[in-house]
């Protein structure tokens, strides 16, 4: 087993209070640590840290510096939503139309799915964001995945749209068939990526503006869940609107309430004069250890920090 000695330089910063005369202060304090590289109970190999103490305390408690145990954050923590990830993937057939179908965002839209109220909202087109399919391509084609957090107006809803032109043919040339697949809709934050919404689950609404003549045309939704755009079979000189609206995604910032420490000492354990923890990322990390002497008179407390680097 290889081991790494640290002996680290201590960033001894601390608090102490005494709520009532009586209780004496801890005489504790951090005297250095070392990392080994051991393999935990489930075959990783992890970075364990063994602190070494001096003094003692009644009760001892530890915040490791991590997401959620970070002394920092002891009085509460607030997520932050950092990106919006936005992607789904087309299919396009036939047709000689072009620039039928864009991509929309709106944070005003009032949530009422009519053409007169769609009108009325502002929408942002950002389909110049995304990779959409070509004639010469025959298989569904990924958008990629783009950040679309700069869209979002704090305190308001955002929705999301498709939306297909169809324009008379005799002018214009045949229209062409698209459909959406894959739609996916993530928050990030320090947790990691969380999904917002996906095909299925987005609620799309469909609103059809101009004369729908043939059955199935305009935005349908299929049986697979593809939301499929094409214009009129029968009489192709019709100009025709149509939109695939989402629900509203609301995206705010959470709160997580305090971090929250690790008991590793109470009253009835014996004197600790070490403790070891497995940190799994390298990096550097502020150890926190909360000393406390405790009874019914009142307490004593002592905050002792220090730097962890992992290698």
């Amino acid at each position: 087993m290889k081991i790494r000695y640290i002996i680290a330089a201590l960033c001894l910063v601390i608090f102490a209070s005494c709520d009532k005369e009586g209780i004496s202060q801890p005489a504790f304090n951090i005297t250095g640590y070392k990392v080994t590289s051991i393999v935990d109970s489930s075959g990783n190999t992890v970075n364990q840290v063994t602190f070494s103490f001096s003094g003692e305390a009644a009760i001892i408690s530890f915040y490791p510096g991590l997401m959620g145990s970070d002394y920092a954050h002891r009085d509460g923590r607030i997520l932050d939503v950092k990106a919006l990830l936005s992607s789904f993937s087309t299919t396009l057939n036939n047709g000689t139309q072009d620039n039928q179908l864009s991509v929309m965002v709106s944070s005003d839209f009032n949530g009422t799915y009519d053409i007169a109220n769609i009108h009325a909202a502002t929408w942002t087109d950002i389909t110049s964001r995304f990779v959409l399919n070509t004639r010469d391509a025959s298989a569904s084609l990924p958008s990629g995945t783009k950040d679309i957090k700069d869209l979002v107006a704090d305190g308001k809803p955002l929705y999301y749209a498709y939306r297909y032109i169809c324009k008379p043919q005799a002018a214009n040339g045949a229209n062409s068939t698209w459909r959406i697949r894959a739609f996916s809709l993530q928050t990030e934050t320090d947790l990691g990526v969380t999904s917002l919404a996906t095909l299925t689950t987005a609620d799309w609404k469909l609103v059809n503006d101009g004369t729908i003549i043939d059955a199935g045309r305009g935005a349908v939704i299929e049986s697979s869940g593809a939301i499929r755009f094409n214009g009129n079979h029968l009489n192709k000189e019709v100009y025709t609107e149509s939109w695939a609206i989402s629900k509203a995604f609301r995206i705010t910032e959470t709160d997580m309430g305090p971090d929250r420490p690790i008991a590793i000492k109470s009253v009835i354990n014996p004197l600790l004069s070490s403790y070891s923890f497995n940190y799994n990322t390298p990096g550097t990390y502020k150890a926190v250890f909360v000393a406390t002497n405790a009874s019914h008179e009142g307490e004593a407390r002592i905050v002792r920090e220090i730097e962890v680097t992992i290698p």
